[in-house]
Order: C-alpha cells, then structure tokens, then sequence
C-alpha cells in the first residue's frame, strides 16, 4: 500500500511539471535571443557545451532543429526536477503537500522570469544556456547536499558533484563559483571528521596529521584538476572550431564597462601610451554625453544599480566595443572578417586599460560593486521594489540567525548545512557576478528555490525538536 502511494506522489509531481512545462513547450516558439547567434556560430565568446548541443540536434535535423532543442529542454526541466523531488522526498521524509509545496517553489524562476524580469523569457522556450542550465542547477545541488549529509569529501558521491559542478561551467562560466563552493564544503567536512577522529587530543600537529588522513590532498588536488580540465576542453574546442586555442573571452570587456561607467575623464591622465589615452578619451567622451557615467546615476542604492545596469551593454558593446574594433583595425590591421582574433585584441585592451585606470576609479568602483551586489542579493530571493530590500535584509538575518541556532542545538541537523551551503553559493554567485557584469535576475536566481527550500526546511526541523521537547515534558 506504502509503495502504491509513494508512486501515486511521484506521479502527480511529474504530472506538475508535465503538465507546466508541456503548456509552455506547445504554446510557445523557440526564442531566438542575442546570445544565440554565438552559441549557434561556435564563438569563442561562449563556453562549449550549449554550442555543441546546437551543432549536434542541427546535424540531425537541419530544418527544425530549434524545435527540438526546446522541446529537449522542456522534457529536460520535467525529468530534472521530479527528480529533485524524489531525492528531497526520500532522504528527508518530505510529506505529500510538502513534496508539491517543493515542486511550486522549483517553478518559481520559470514564473518570475517571464513576468517580472526586463526580458520576459520563458527560460524553457529559449536558445540559450539558461534553457538547460535551470534544469541541471538543482540536480548538480543535490549531489552536493548528498555528498554533504553522506558525510565523506572524499568519495563517489563527492567526486560525482564535482562533475556535475564540471559540466556546469561548460554550460555557464557563471557556474565556476560551485568549484569553490565544492571545495569549502569538502574542506569543513575533512576538517570536522579529522576533529572527531582525535577525540579529546588537542594537540595541532596530531590534527593537521588526520587532516591529511581525511582526505586533504585529494580534495586540494581534484579542486586543481577540475579548473585545469575545465581549461583544457574549452582551449581544444576553440581550436577544433575556430582554430585558435585560447580560452574563452570577453569576461575582461564586460568587466572593464564597469570600470569605465565610473571613470572620470582627467583619470585617463594615467594611461601614459598616447594613442591608447586617446582611445580612452574618445570612449568616453562618447558615453559621456549620452549620460553613461556614474555622475548621472540617481541617488539610493537600487536606482544607481539599476543605472548603471541599463548602462553597462551599451558601454560594452558599443562606446568600448565598437571603438576598440576600430582602434585595433587602423593599428594591427584586423578587422571583421578576423572576428575571432579582433576579440581577443578587444579583451586585451579592456585587460589592460583596467590595470591602469583602476587604481584611479578604485574607491568608486568599490561604491558601485557594493550597489550592484545589493541588487543582486535583493533579486536572489525577491524582486527590486523598495519595500523588499527591508524584507530581503530580514529574511538573510533570519536564515542566518536559524542556521546557527540549529547547529548549536542538534550538531546532526540536515537544514543547517543545507542553508548554510545555499548561503555561500548566494555570497558567491552574486559577488562573482557583479565583478563581469550586471546582476540581473536571470543570472541571480539560480539560489532562490534551494534558499526557501532550506528555509521551510529550517522551520520544519525547529517546529520537531520543540515537539520532541514538548513530549518528553509530558513524559
């Protein structure tokens, strides 16, 4: 009977998502975006994989190839994330109405995404990383969480997440972030079963010995590998594509616009090569009069983050894109029939009008990063009005506040760890993010259901030990 209403739950949270994502796939077209070009042409902008998924269903069917490729990724968010459901539901003892509570937080980005973000896409619908990526996201997150509730950094389960980390950032360089994430999580686990290994020693070199046991050099060496793997595929497709064996570029122009959104002209007086001085000047003199700069920016945190996030694709695409272009074609002769190679010219221009205007702008571009990093912890769990960010700054003190509370309380709980690992990854994506480019809520909300998953997990966990408290009183 047990088994028969276990299978009645999974089949009505796949029904869910069946039916959810089934409306969106027959309902809407592929969407053709910005990014799709490139991912279409094999740029080396852009990692390998979605590029190579593109390649592979248009060799199998040239004529309607974007058709599959959305319906492969609607078929992909159903299976992802009923999956998710039965792992959170097995190892955690979810309830019925929890389970489906579970499955309408998964779809909160696929909701929120088309009706209250600037590009209304319907992430499923398409042609672009994303497509997949929401999918994979809370799969690979799992795999960390069982990694971590199993107790062991050094195992299949550890190194199982570390390639689903892996492929990840061949999908998003976005996902780099979860390398590290890995790697903290792997390390306190080394750590916390060396401490427990000793017992009562306190003696440092006896524990730094059974850190070494526990699995330290491994971890350190799998943490070294997986960046070097993650170069070595992304150099070879490059070369195999395009000829060119670098890595992918044009981090260093997007994250130079930022550098330039706060540059004042008189800092170009740092930049001692003429012509590149006058390159400089000729950007900005540009941007500057069609207000892209810090100093037209309106006052509040939000609205100057919001500023600058309208201004940042025009300052990188077009006063220092398309000036750099030309820059580099009347000094090296490389043009647009060299796309590939001008590209890289470009981020070595960006990389190194950075190094020498940065520390000019430094002190405000530490007050912008700290406003686009509000903005991007504001989008990670709640939207851009004013009278969420009060909300945003509660809901981060009460999962702080939570989570050690119950670590204090039950050193065996599965919440705490839980939140506490979403915590992180949410310091780290949004941070990271805000270094390249502007935290708009497509790349933020990655966290948003594992942050309220862990949450109502936190309050479920608090409202049993009180329970158990209140019995044994009874008792």
């Amino acid at each position: 009977m047990s088994v028969n209403r276990e299978n009645v739950i999974y089949f009505g949270v796949f029904a869910v998502f069946a039916v959810f994502f089934g409306v969106l796939y027959f309902t809407g077209e592929p969407i053709y975006v910005g990014d799709t070009y490139q991912y279409e042409h094999q740029m080396i902008m852009r990692e390998p994989v979605y590029a190579l998924l593109i390649q592979f269903v248009r060799f199998l069917s040239p004529e309607n190839h974007f058709q599959i490729i959305i319906a492969l990724q609607n078929l992909l968010a159903v299976v992802a994330n009923t999956a998710v459901i039965v792992f959170l539901r097995r190892r955690l003892g979810l309830s019925a109405p929890e389970a489906f509570l579970f499955a309408g937080i998964l779809l909160m980005p696929h909701i929120m995404t088309p009706v209250l973000s600037r590009t209304h896409l319907l992430l499923t619908n398409a042609l672009m990383t994303e497509g997949i990526s929401y999918s994979l996201y809370p799969i690979a997150f799992m795999s960390l969480l069982d990694m971590m509730w199993d107790g062991k950094p050094v195992s299949r389960k550890s190194f199982r997440t570390l390639a689903l980390f892996w492929l990840l950032t061949l999908i998003r360089g976005q996902m780099m972030v979860l390398f590290v994430v890995w790697f903290l999580a792997a390390f306190v686990l080394t750590v916390r079963n060396a401490v427990r290994a000793t017992g009562e020693t306190r003696n440092a070199f006896a524990l730094a010995e059974m850190i070494w046991k526990q699995g330290l050099l491994a971890v350190l060496a799998a943490f070294v590998i997986v960046f070097a793997a993650r170069s070595a595929v992304i150099h070879v497709y490059n070369y195999l594509e395009q000829g060119l064996f670098v890595d992918n570029i044009s981090g260093k122009a997007m994250s130079f616009a930022n550098v330039l959104y706060v540059a004042d002209r008189e800092d170009g007086e740092a930049i001692e090569d003429d012509s590149l001085r006058e390159l400089f000047y000729e950007m900005y003199d540009a941007a500057d009069v069609n207000d892209m700069n810090y100093t037209d920016a309106p006052s509040g945190i939000l609205a100057k983050a919001k500023y600058h996030e309208e201004c940042h694709d025009e300052l990188n695409f077009t006063y220092f894109g398309e000036t750099a272009k030309t820059y580099i074609g009347k000094t090296q002769g490389i043009y647009t029939d060299r796309f590939q190679e001008l590209m890289i010219e470009v981020d070595k221009i960006a990389e190194e009008l950075s190094a020498l205007l940065m520390p000019r702008v430094i002190g405000r571009y530490v007050s912008n990063y700290i406003n686009i990093i509000a903005l991007g912890f504001i989008r990670t769990v709640a939207i851009e009005l004013p009278i969420l960010a009060w909300y945003t700054i509660l809901i981060y003190i009460v999962a702080v506040v939570l989570t050690i509370w119950l670590w204090k309380k039950n050193p065996k709980s599965i919440a705490a760890p839980f939140m506490a690992v979403v915590l992180v990854t949410i310091v780290g994506n949004v941070c990271a993010t805000a270094l390249m480019i502007q935290c708009i809520s497509r790349y933020m909300i990655y966290n948003f259901p594992l942050f309220y998953m862990a949450g109502f997990l936190e309050l479920r966990e608090i409202r049993a030990m009180r329970i158990s408290k209140s019995a044994e009183h009874t008792d």
